[in-house]
């Protein structure tokens, strides 16, 4: 027994020596050569002159240059530094190629990207721009390749896992890495084919009711032209849903945050801007900040960068600063097309034209190559030709496909303005996606500019609710929006100006812009802090960025206190949790989550009756509707929706939540708080691979919000509850003192998980802190504790 015991624990230890050589191995072989060099001096090819990079505790670099040129020739080699796995990740994402690397789950990405033909789209964007973009994006994808050169087999863990190397990185390569966030900021579609579904099980009139607007619509469709198209809509939707675990950039985005008070309301008298963008959550974040800066002060601007993209998309330069939100505009169309038996024609008012044809070859490792033709009209590619059981024609028109649009220009000529018309003379460029920016300058002016190319159609009778006949043409686009004739102002007198994805403009404007809006709550509580504030500080933006209120759920919460008849103690207990509520979506509170829960249950008690359990859900899927709806039936006790049964509805609706919350939380009310079941993970894409997990996610953690918080907490209804989008980035900028300005992204600015800055921002992001962001070089000297000079070989 004695020398088996010996055996075992010499057996034992050669185990965990193996363990520890294979460690260190891992660790100096693999790891540590990957982390980029941060100090010191490097000879980099491609350089026309030395160029300083100083980076701060939080590994923000500022890339102090001499010239165009090796500006963002250095942003290209410092993205590529801390970015590389992401950039690669996102632009496969985009050309649809995935499956070459992630076998046949790639495939659903990959087979929609290649019939939206997001390549050619973003060829197609080349051509538009002006010689100094399409320079300057050379000058980046040089500096991307420079790294690669210089890293050589020296790649970040990523790679080495999946056993694969980067080719090398193209304008083009930008181009459709932009077209791809532009995709996720523009996908009214599916919410085109979720309202078809509701249209075959209800009257048009009932499905009007369920889908309110800033105003409705004052004019009743045919419905009957949708008829029939329930199986295809499920198809696709189910088909895009799929594509998106793989391609998280992809999936929709709903709402962000952004506002400016005037020297009226500030205690610096000055303006103040703050900027939340609300996208999705990941290991690492979507922005990467950077300051950029040439010694002639061309370039002179700090803030969030996409890594994939020259320039700076969210900050302030030295004279202006600005941020943006979704601006939801329609953008999109699905037309019903007629097909011959043959499927190689289309009918368009009598005629038959022929489609146009493509042969897309998907590589997929471990298997076969997929051989996919690719079907358009003059609306654009026949999407439902993804789902492959589709049983109707879907043609996709969008404003990222029907001709080349200059995003890129707009970028760099938005970090180069100085004034407002300078301001709004890049935003003419920014055809897309359609956004809403708010802006304050140095001389202590204000203003509000929309931005995109929103069409003009020949009929708006559905608004962009539903998919409409290809083949009669009285839908067409007959043009777009003119600049000038896009929602605007430029205030003087410093009052403020705030965008939460609300309608920017009242029912009088003289164009469709969208039925896609979000609900008001966020905008109006930013509004009354704006309206009624009065020498306010940075640190009052950062409270407002904080905010968890959610004014639905108190709603919600003051109805089933006041009026439900709890039909146990247990439900009693919940009852009065509810009743002394403030409203405030904290994650210790039980109230929180039973408002939350009991939001649901009653939307479902309301709306299933009529659409049944399936639709309803796909319903409950769209942002923004359902709570609008909910609204209305809080607001009019007397709604047909009720069936006459307002308390013991509100009744089920507390039973059915105090039931979901005791099987997941226990049975006692008082116990339960929202952060146990509302917890935000930061996953990176390997992360899903159980071993890897511990290497590349980070999290649960508890947190608060919901949807309508001003501090999201919004959360996928694939995924109920566990957070999965929120602020991507949050920056205040101070055009009193620039170097006062402040930011935080969730995670960190490496993409590397052994880098110091790969998580190093979570504790501070969930806690509305913040970081310096410093502007002038004084400060951005003062703050180095990195620099790194590159310099040509």
């Amino acid at each position: 027994m004695k020398r088996l015991q010996k055996i075992l624990v010499y057996v034992l230890g050669v185990v965990v020596a193996l363990l520890f050589l294979a460690g260190l191995y891992l660790y100096f072989g693999v790891i540590r050569p990957a982390l980029p060099q941060l100090d010191g001096k490097l000879a980099v090819d491609g350089l026309e002159t030395a160029v300083t990079v100083y980076r701060d505790g939080s590994g923000i670099p500022h890339i102090v240059a001499k010239n165009d040129h090796d500006l963002f020739f250095a942003q290209g080699f410092v993205h590529a530094q801390d970015r590389l796995w992401a950039m690669e990740s996102a632009r496969r994402a985009a050309h649809g190629r995935l499956s070459e690397v992630i076998g046949d789950r790639g495939l659903n990405n990959d087979r929609f990207m290649r019939i939206l033909g997001m390549t050619q789209s973003a060829e197609a964007d080349w051509t538009v721009l002006d010689v100094e973009t399409q320079t300057a994006l050379q000058a980046y994808a040089d500096g991307v390749n420079a790294y690669l050169a210089q890293a050589g087999g020296k790649l970040p863990l990523e790679f080495k896992i999946l056993g694969i190397e980067p080719e090398p990185w193209t304008p083009i390569d930008s181009l459709v890495f932009g077209k791809l966030v532009a995709w996720g900021l523009s996908n009214n579609y599916q919410d085109e084919l979720i309202v078809s579904q509701l249209a075959d099980v209800v009257p048009w009139e009932q499905a009007l009711a369920i889908l309110p607007d800033y105003p409705g619509p004052d004019v009743i469709p045919d419905a009957n032209k949708t008829a029939g198209l329930s199986e295809t809509a499920v198809s696709l939707l189910n088909f895009s849903a799929q594509g998106q675990q793989v391609a998280p950039i992809s999936r929709p985005d709903q709402g962000s945050n952004t506002w400016v008070a005037g020297g009226t309301h500030t205690a610096s008298g000055a303006p103040l801007l703050a900027n939340d963008p609300h996208q999705g959550l990941s290991m690492p974040s979507l922005w990467y900040e950077a300051g950029l800066h040439t010694s002639d002060g061309r370039y002179d601007v700090v803030g969030a960068s996409l890594p994939g993209l020259p320039g700076i998309e969210i900050g302030h330069n030295g004279r202006i600063a600005w941020g943006v939100t979704n601006a939801r505009p329609d953008v999109q169309d699905l037309f019903i097309e007629t097909l011959n038996e043959a499927g190689t024609q289309y009918q368009f008012q009598g005629e038959w034209r022929d489609l146009t044809l493509r042969e897309e070859v998907i590589q997929v490792k471990g298997g076969d190559p997929i051989t996919l033709q690719v079907r358009s009209t003059h609306h654009g590619p026949l999407v439902s030709d993804a789902a492959e059981d589709s049983d109707q024609h879907l043609a996709l028109r969008w404003t990222g496909l029907d001709e080349g649009r200059p995003l890129a220009q707009s970028i760099l000529s938005l970090n180069r303005a100085q004034n407002w018309d300078e301001f709004r003379a890049a935003l003419a460029l920014w055809q897309l996606p359609g956004m809403n920016f708010v802006y304050a300058d140095a001389d202590g002016y204000i203003g509000y500019q929309m931005s995109g190319a929103v069409p003009i159609r020949a009929a708006n009778d559905v608004f962009g609710l539903l998919p409409v006949s290809g083949a009669d043409g009285s839908h067409e686009w007959t043009g777009f929006i003119p600049f000038d004739e896009m929602p605007s102002a430029l205030d003087a007198n410093g009052d403020f100006f705030a965008s939460a994805n609300n309608r920017p403009v009242g029912a009088d404007y003289p164009y469709f812009l969208s039925h896609y809006f979000q609900p008001p709550y966020r905008v109006a509580l930013i509004g009354d802090f704006l309206r009624n504030g009065r020498d306010l500080t940075a640190d009052d933006f950062a409270s407002l960025q904080a905010s968890w209120n959610s004014d639905i759920n108190r709603q919600v919460a003051q109805a089933i206190a006041a009026e439900a008849v709890a039909a146990s103690e247990q439900e009693q207990k919940a009852q009065q949790l509810l009743a002394e509520w403030d409203g405030r979506m904290t994650p210790d509170s039980p109230a929180a989550a039973l408002s939350e829960a009991a939001l649901w249950a009653l939307l479902r008690q309301l709306l299933t009756p009529e659409l049944g359990a399936e639709v309803t859900e796909s319903y409950l899927s769209l942002a923004g509707y359902p709570y609008m709806f909910l609204q209305n039936q809080l607001d009019d006790p007397a709604s047909v929706w009720w069936q006459g049964q307002r308390a013991k509805l509100l009744q089920a609706a507390l039973a059915t939540a105090v039931d979901e919350l005791s099987q997941q939380m226990g049975d006692d009310p008082t116990a339960w708080a929202w952060g146990d079941i509302h917890a935000i993970t930061f996953a990176h894409p390997l992360g899903s691979v159980g071993p890897l997990a511990p290497i590349f996610n980070r999290g649960p953690f508890p947190t608060g919000g919901n949807w309508n918080t001003v501090n999201s907490g919004a959360y996928y209804p694939d995924n109920r509850y566990a957070m999965g989008l929120g602020p991507a980035y949050r920056i205040i900028s101070d055009p009193a003192v620039w170097d006062n300005s402040r930011s935080i992204i969730p995670t960190g600015q490496s993409g590397q998980p052994f880098s110091p800055f790969y998580d190093d921002q979570i504790s501070p992001w969930l806690a509305v802190e913040y970081h310096p962001l410093p502007f002038t070089l004084t400060a951005v000297q003062s703050a180095a504790e990195y620099t790194l000079q590159l310099n040509p070989e």
